[in-house]
């Protein structure tokens, strides 16, 4: 599915968010600044991304395909609810500046996640249901806060929080009440589990999105903006859980002879949950968490690139612990996916540490060859990760990650040339990658393996 102007922008937002978010994380601990002593300028930036290779396309992996009118239903709601938005929007109609580009924002986003799903063919078709959702969440932004406006704000607000309160509860009965059912085959095991990931991840995030939200529509006098986005986000949820039940219809329509899939889940779990406790997973909290793991002293930003790894396994870690406790067992099965991934990475980028083939890049060049061994090690992983799985998700995740990369290099050679940019963290980000593609495809099939023999 080819990106609208909107949908790159989002991907720039998500990934400037992915990649402060990182930074804070190990900044929070460690007293390390990216940009000291950097020698790197905008000029290089432009260097490392001027041999003109291109990233592997990123192709999202589909476990199940949506009928076409479910589609329909869902640009019809936007319609719907787009309806009453006028466009123009006259400052005669909303005086307030700031309300009025606020209302035209949401009301234009909802249309290009709209044209976007329109327009989707064949597996993408998937993605497109639920990028209704995002439109649907726009569009109902955008026509309550134009209604707060113009009616009485109270009697939105009583509706509204009557509303969250049982879209909540509904998204979370039926988060809660999925059976794991499917055919036992081993890529029907693997299409499951990632479609039992996915559902579980939506529906999580929507009811957790609203529990997070409802301040906006909970304070005393809310203002028309918030009213307008805690709307939104009872429609995002709303229009989630109407996704994920057509697709699980989709979903036993398409599988052949169902059957439970709980004990060979759980037994994979099982599994992969003493492949965790095999492992020693260093603490970051500890001041001395690099005891053991190098031989050698590091610098400040190899020293990053490192706790950055071991935060990333640490992350799939306690992913995993959650979604066992809370008994969302697709999540826990992506989770264990990841954490296979990612330790495999941590100890490719730490043995290249030990042996000094990894340390804090001297010139472009050498953070162009690492940026060029990852595209070289993607193209071998998605020659051999087969989708639907939850490999395949992990792996354009990761090509994602790989995209945000390219576009924070891109930002830095933004600037004029002479100007001095820091690329520390970019190359680091690099290296990681490097290692997670290059550690996929053995990391993959090991998960495959306890899923096929439980």
């Amino acid at each position: 599915m080819s990106d609208c102007g909107h949908s790159r922008r989002r991907r720039f937002l998500a990934g400037l968010a992915a990649t402060g978010s990182a930074a804070l994380a190990g900044c929070s601990a460690l007293s390390w600044t990216d940009d000291g002593g950097s020698s790197f300028t905008a000029a290089d930036a432009a260097d490392v991304l001027a041999d003109g290779t291109e990233l592997p396309e990123i192709e999202w992996p589909a476990p199940v395909g949506p009928a076409s009118n479910a589609i329909d239903d869902g640009l019809e709601r936007v319609e719907t609810l787009l309806a009453d938005v006028p466009d123009p929007l006259e400052a005669q109609t909303v005086p307030n500046g700031v309300v009025r580009q606020s209302i035209a924002d949401r009301r234009d986003e909802a249309r290009d996640y709209r044209d976007e799903a329109a327009k989707a063919t064949g597996d993408d078709r998937y993605r497109a249901l639920r990028t209704t959702r995002e439109a649907r969440d726009a569009a109902r932004a955008a026509t309550t806060t134009l209604a707060a406006i113009e009616d009485e704000n109270e009697a939105i607000v009583a509706d509204l929080r009557e509303e969250c309160t049982e879209t909540r509860s509904s998204v979370r009965d039926r988060l809660e009440s999925i059976d794991y059912r499917g055919a036992d085959a081993a890529d029907e095991l693997l299409r499951a589990a990632l479609f039992y990931a996915r559902q579980e991840s939506d529906l999580r995030r929507a009811a957790d999105q609203l529990g997070r939200h409802q301040w906006a529509i909970d304070d005393d006098d809310p203002t028309v903006i918030d009213i307008g986005d805690g709307a939104g986000d009872v429609e995002f949820a709303a229009a989630t859980k109407t996704v994920w039940e057509h697709l699980a219809e989709r979903f036993d329509e398409e599988t052949d002879a169902p059957t439970d899939l709980t004990p060979v889940f759980d037994a994979t779990l099982e599994a992969s949950t003493e492949r965790v406790e095999s492992v020693t997973v260093p603490d970051r909290s500890d001041e001395d968490w690099l005891d053991g793991i190098v031989d050698r002293e590091l610098d400040q930003h190899v020293e990053q690139m490192l706790w950055r790894t071991v935060d990333s396994v640490s992350s799939a870690r306690d992913g995993l612990r959650l979604a066992i406790e809370d008994g969302t067992t697709g999540i826990a099965l992506y989770e264990a996916a990841r954490f296979e991934v990612r330790y495999r990475a941590f100890e490719r980028v730490r043995g290249r540490i030990d042996d000094g083939t990894l340390a804090t890049p001297e010139s472009a060049a050498e953070i162009r060859a690492e940026r060029t061994a990852a595209i070289e090690a993607a193209a071998s992983a998605g020659a051999w990760v087969s989708e639907p799985s939850i490999g395949a998700y992990v792996l354009a995740e990761t090509l994602r990650s790989l995209e945000w990369t390219d576009d924070s290099v891109r930002r830095a050679a933004d600037n004029d040339p002479e100007v001095v940019v820091s690329l520390f963290t970019e190359y680091g980000n690099y290296a990681r990658i490097r290692a997670q593609l290059e550690a996929l495809p053995d990391a993959v099939e090991a998960f495959r393996e306890r899923l096929r023999s439980a």
